[in-house]
């Protein structure tokens, strides 16, 4: 027969086995709310996802157009803007891409274009008077200066005066003959109208480069300095700190015509990415 203790047992497990089912109904029912929450989670993630990926695409394919259209019209932009100009490309030994593409944007333009490549920095004039130029200097009347910057200046002086002249280029070519810079001419003699000092992937800027920029623009020529893609200490950042048009992203067609505008006499300023230019490029002139 069941006693009291009996009943009390049962009833006691019966309250147990009510919470321990309360509690697992609680638990697979949160369970089962969090996975769906979770599942929409994943699908709202999944559908922004596929949405940027869309917008991405269409501003890539946008951006390519831009790309397209701009390499496509920058030709027009320059084309004859230097017709009748002669223009100088000086650049240091081993730094031949900078100067290629000057090169190549001038002519593109309509430029006559002489290329000069320095066979060392300065012309080794910062330390010593190259060989043969102390004698050359004198048989024109002319007393050399102490090596280092008064010697650097005096040349750059007679190199301006010499080109601005457009007549005979005695120093220009002893220099050649000399071995000291090698010239590439596709005009000879005549006026320079301008002169481009083409920057490498590094500084420092070449002294003799910089002195005839300054000198030039004295004289009433043009100047311009110019890197491939910007160099904290390269030319064009040394230019503009120092007054002188400059562009440090020819690499591409906005500093391409940039380049042409600048030489042109259409724009006087610093165009590029580097800190404190003017504008991306110059002002589009009709």
């Amino acid at each position: 027969m069941y006693n009291l203790r009996y009943h009390l047992a049962s009833l006691v497990a019966v309250f147990i086995a009510l919470a321990v089912g309360l509690l697992l109904g609680t638990v697979v029912a949160e369970r089962g709310m969090l996975d769906d929450q979770g599942v929409a989670l994943v699908q709202g993630l999944q559908t922004r996802f596929d949405e940027i990926s869309a917008e991405n695409e269409e501003l890539e394919a946008g951006l390519e157009r831009d790309r397209a259209f701009v390499a496509d019209a920058v030709g027009p932009l320059i084309a004859g803007r230097l017709v009748g100009q002669r223009v100088v490309i000086i650049a240091p030994a081993g730094q031949v891409e900078a100067l290629a593409v000057a090169r190549e944007t001038a002519q593109s333009a309509g430029a006559e274009v002489s290329t000069v490549t320095l066979a060392s920095p300065a012309l080794g004039m910062e330390s010593a008077e190259p060989e043969g130029l102390a004698g050359f200097l004198h048989g024109r009347d002319v007393e050399i200066a102490p090596a280092g910057a008064p010697l650097v200046e005096q040349i750059a002086e007679l190199l301006t005066a010499e080109w601005r002249a457009g007549d005979e280029r005695p120093l220009t070519e002893f220099l050649v003959t000399s071995g000291l810079v090698s010239l590439e001419s596709a005009s000879g003699t005549g006026t320079v109208d301008a002169v481009v000092i083409a920057g490498g992937t590094s500084g420092p800027v070449d002294p003799l480069g910089l002195e005839l920029a300054k000198r030039y623009i004295t004289a009433g020529g043009r100047s311009v300095g110019a890197d491939l893609t910007f160099v904290e200490d390269g030319v064009a950042a040394v230019f503009d700190a120092e007054g002188i048009p400059a562009v440090d992203h020819l690499a591409i067609p906005q500093g391409r015509y940039s380049f042409v505008a600048v030489l042109a006499g259409l724009a006087n300023g610093y165009y590029g990415t580097g800190d404190g230019v003017d504008a991306y490029y110059a002002p589009i002139a009709p």
